[in-house]
């Protein structure tokens, strides 16, 4: 695709016709086609009694064979099924087939209706393919008629998809599409926008998306949480093996030498990360059903996810390191031996420094991990709470949408599709329960229309160059009521707003304050495009508050523009209602088949469901960095009550003796409280320092904070003090409890 940067303007598409040209004039370029550059939209899929929403998807010809995909069944789109006049053929997913047919092999060769027009299923794709991302239809572009309100735009709104020659490299491609997208330009008989840049991704990274920053979060956290398991298991046998000095020494006096020994230890330690990994995979089949119902639609790849060979060797091999980790220090340890001293001691004898150091070693570095992962977590829990309280600008409460599926032949004209949408909003206006309803283009989130460039009268071509691009609404007069966007300035559009009267347009706050600051702009004209451009001067006659309707993360510069004057191309209706959804599908579902029986009602959702889209991903990223959150905070609390516990134990004799001499309760306790402290705060310490320095890979998915977020690190720090706090309450209390005379007298 191409971008606009001096507007902004991200994603700008190639046509067919440029594509074609590619094909025909590239050096570097195999095989070249196109596929719909906003990805998959929902086309009313009729192959019997009733219809149902399909997501598709348009390519041109040659896309299966640059993907290099051969059908499950059947055959993909030939050459000859993108010329024009050719007949209208359908390529579907293997996931359509098995839903809507069974599986049946007689699939190929039957007729559906996609809004109105019979098409033919001629092949059935593999499941692995899944790109454009969700799709279950293909069909051409030229399958699409020219339309009066739009031209031959599904032709010209396409991405390349291409595959480079043998040696090529991605730079080399972009510098010789930089070079025919400038004679694209100049041979341009359409208003294209000069400066477009040529973006070339390979399909890998496009495949993979905005996911890589949360995988490889993910990832981090994992190995962190394994690491914390390791670190534990490592302290259980360091102490195992202190309790069994005794007997490794009356080996050792037997003849065992130290490789006999150590060899010992680690075969133990490998045998339990064996029994653990038997278990964890039987877990891990058993849960992995449920834990995938919880991953957001959008997700790449998500239909591989399983477990299979590749997973139980990557097990094997985890647990086989991880044994080799947790058991090589506490083996070496505890096979040196001073044979005579050990005996001699009856096994009452004290660790040496070096495993005493060795396991304060391990209880540092798990709650560092511990305070890293745990602030992740918080800072991706504050990232969705503050997504969940954006204000999106517009009044989402009792806000329905409603989707219709108009017969594409019957509203092609742009007079019979306005006066189908006037005589629905004007049926359902005076229904009880329906405060307010109004055509919208596109629903929210969900894409829509853009300017990539626009002049303000009086503006250099160099100051045009410097303005945003626009998002782009064809309104109706009451759109600003039915949906709660605030007009801070000047007024609305009324009915008067129609065909031959003053062309008017209404900006986003961000827009007036960018383009006339200091300046009312009520009255002020501008024109989409170059200040030479064609199009009609319009002149602004509202401000609007600025909304984030098309992205929540960020409010975008708008244009409204009256659909009378421009485009009534709508086919979603929004509604303010208190009543139940139910009872408003009923009712819509009825209206519209008085109507007209042949459009159809295909969704009835609610704002706070599309609210839902943006929103799934961060509450999965946030859901399973707070599981990986809680297993740290858990293992880092066993593996301090562990050496604490072993602290007291070994110093009972010195407790026992500071007793003897006068010692208090509460000297006792600090003795144990200097101990965890000290391990606990230099943990947190380094956990912080670790947390702060991991903080970039979270730069991608933190929003509305930094992500050296005070709160979370605060918070983070302070569940780790209180997690230490509480395991070592009971070894304090035994501490206290030593007898010390029983203890001397031993």
């Amino acid at each position: 695709w191409k971008t606009l940067r001096s507007s902004g303007y991200a994603h700008y598409p190639f046509g067919d016709a440029e594509i074609e040209a590619v094909r025909e004039s590239s050096r570097l370029i195999d095989a070249a086609a196109g596929v719909t550059t906003n990805g998959v939209s929902g086309w009313a899929f009729d192959d019997g009694p009733s219809a149902a929403y399909v997501n598709g998807a348009l390519v041109t010809g040659g896309f299966f064979d640059v993907l290099g995909v051969k059908p499950l069944l059947g055959r993909s789109f030939a050459a000859s099924d993108d010329k024009e006049g050719s007949q209208d053929v359908l390529v579907i997913s293997a996931g359509l087939w098995h839903r809507r047919y069974g599986a049946s092999p007689d699939v190929i060769g039957r007729r559906v209706n996609l809004g109105g027009r019979p098409f033919r299923i001629v092949g059935v794709m593999p499941p692995d393919l899944d790109y454009p991302r969700g799709v279950e239809a293909w069909r051409t572009t030229q399958s699409v008629p020219i339309s009066k309100m739009f031209g031959d735009a599904a032709r010209r709104e396409v991405d390349m998809i291409a595959r480079l020659r043998p040696g090529v490299t991605i730079d080399q491609a972009t510098g010789e599409l930089a070079v025919l997208t400038r004679d694209f330009e100049t041979r341009a008989t359409r208003n294209v926008p000069k400066g477009l840049t040529p973006i070339v991704r390979p399909f890998q990274s496009v495949i993979v998306g905005d996911t890589r920053p949360a995988i490889l979060a993910l990832l981090a956290a994992v190995a962190f949480v394994l690491l914390i398991a390791t670190a534990n298991v490592a302290n259980l046998l360091l102490m195992r093996g202190e309790a069994r000095r005794a007997e490794l020494a009356i080996r050792a006096a037997l003849g065992a030498g130290r490789r006999r020994l150590a060899s010992q230890l680690l075969m133990e330690s490998a045998l339990l990360a064996f029994l653990a990994s038997l278990v964890g995979v039987a877990v891990t089949w058993w849960s992995l059903q449920a834990l995938t119902t919880f991953v957001p639609d959008g997700l790449p790849r998500v239909e591989s996810v399983r477990v299979d060979g590749v997973v139980v060797a990557l097990v094997a091999g985890v647990a086989f390191i991880t044994s080799l980790l947790a058991g090589v220090a506490p083996a070496f340890l505890s096979s040196r031996l001073e044979i005579v001293r050990e005996l001699l001691g009856g096994g009452r004898s004290v660790s040496g420094p070096a495993a005493k150091t060795g396991r304060r070693t391990l209880v540092v570095a798990q709650v560092a991990l511990a305070v890293t992962v745990v602030a992740a977590a918080g800072l991706l829990t504050r990232t969705l709470l503050r997504l969940q309280a954006v204000d999106t600008g517009v009044a989402a409460d009792r806000l329905v949408f409603v989707s219709l599926e108009l017969p594409q032949l019957k509203y092609a004209g742009r007079a019979a599709h306005a006066r189908f949408l006037s005589d629905i909003v004007e049926s359902l206006h005076g229904v009880r329960g329906i405060e307010a309803v109004t055509p919208v283009n596109a629903s929210p989130f969900a894409g829509g229309w853009t300017v990539p460039k626009f002049s303000a009268e009086g503006q250099t071509e160099e100051r045009a160059a410097m303005n945003p691009a626009l998002n782009l609404e064809s309104v109706h007069h009451n759109y600003f009521e039915a949906l709660g966007v605030s007009i801070v300035r000047g007024r609305p559009f009324t009915e008067a707003d129609r065909e031959g009267t003053l062309d008017v347009a209404i900006v986003s706050e961000d827009v007036a304050d960018r383009t006339w600051p200091g300046v009312d702009p009520i009255g002020k004209r501008l024109k989409m495009g170059v200040p030479t451009s064609t199009d009609r001067w319009r002149t602004v006659v509202g401000i609007a508050a600025a909304t984030r309707y098309r992205d929540l993360t960020e409010p975008r510069a708008t244009l409204y523009l009256p659909a009378a004057q421009f485009i009534d191309a709508a086919r979603t209706l929004a509604l303010r209602t208190a009543a139940p959804l139910d009872l408003v599908a009923s009712t819509v579902r009825e209206r519209v088949t008085l109507l007209d029986p042949d459009v159809q009602v295909m969704r009835v959702v609610p704002f706070t469901s599309r609210l839902d889209v943006p929103l799934a991903r961060p509450r999965f990223n946030a859901f399973l960095l707070s599981l990986f959150g809680a297993a740290a905070l858990f293992l880092a609390t066993i593996g301090h009550y562990a050496v604490i516990s072993s602290y007291v134990r070994q110093s009972e004799r010195e407790i026992a003796l500071r007793v003897a001499l006068g010692a208090t309760p509460g000297n006792v306790q600090r003795l144990v409280i200097g101990e965890a402290s000290w391990l606990v705060g230099a943990g947190v310490a380094i956990g912080l320092a670790v947390a702060a320095a991991a903080a970039q890979l979270l730069r991608g998915l933190a929003f509305g904070i930094d992500t050296l977020d005070p709160v979370s690190l605060t918070l983070a720090a302070l569940l780790l003090i209180a997690a230490s706090a509480v395991a070592s309450y009971g070894p304090l209390r035994r501490a206290t409890r030593v007898d010390a005379l029983a203890m001397l007298r031993t």
